[in-house]
């Protein structure tokens, strides 16, 4: 699958998530888990289930403070939140790594990332976040994403057994 067509599948999945919810995203998780899955190489998947698993970790963790309230809870927390991650994860790997400049990255993150949730809050996802949660996530976001980043370009690629460096 060229690059581009992964941001096309991740903001598919963004309105499928956010829109629908838990039962949706659980159906949109097989097709999507098919495109992840189709032709991957096993570092792909293992990069996407540890970025996926951690910021999917770190919302629950800011649900839990306060920071934010998710809409359809379960159990284990919000599963289309989960799904989304995994995606956003996917997109990563393929396509966001290859923004250059940690000042840029860490510009976008600033700015997409809230954007992100007060787009979800809106369209009943999540409950609205202050103007201080904004800033809150803003400031997250442009130290995560740059993370991320350079975790994807570090990331030991197919048939390499050590991390390579910048």
């Amino acid at each position: 699958m060229k690059p581009w067509m992964h941001a096309v599948v991740y903001q598919l999945t963004w309105f499928v998530t956010v829109l629908l919810g838990n039962v949706w995203a659980l159906l949109w998780a097989l097709p999507l888990a098919f495109t992840l899955i189709w032709r991957q190489p096993p570092a792909a998947l293992a990069f996407v289930a540890t970025v996926g698993l951690a910021g999917y970790g770190v919302d629950l963790a800011l649900q839990a403070m306060g920071w934010v309230s998710f809409h359809g809870n379960t159990a284990a927390g919000p599963l289309w939140l989960l799904v989304l991650w995994l995606a956003f994860a996917n997109v990563i790997w393929h396509l966001l790594y290859r923004i250059p400049g940690v000042w840029l990255q860490a510009l976008l993150g600033a700015v997409s990332g809230p954007l992100s949730y007060y787009g979800g809050a809106v369209l009943g996802a999540a409950e609205p976040l202050s103007t201080q949660g904004l800033i809150a996530f803003g400031i997250w976001w442009a130290i995560a994403f740059p993370a991320f980043v350079a975790l994807r370009k570090r990331w030991p690629a197919q048939g390499r057994t050590q991390w390579s460096r910048p």
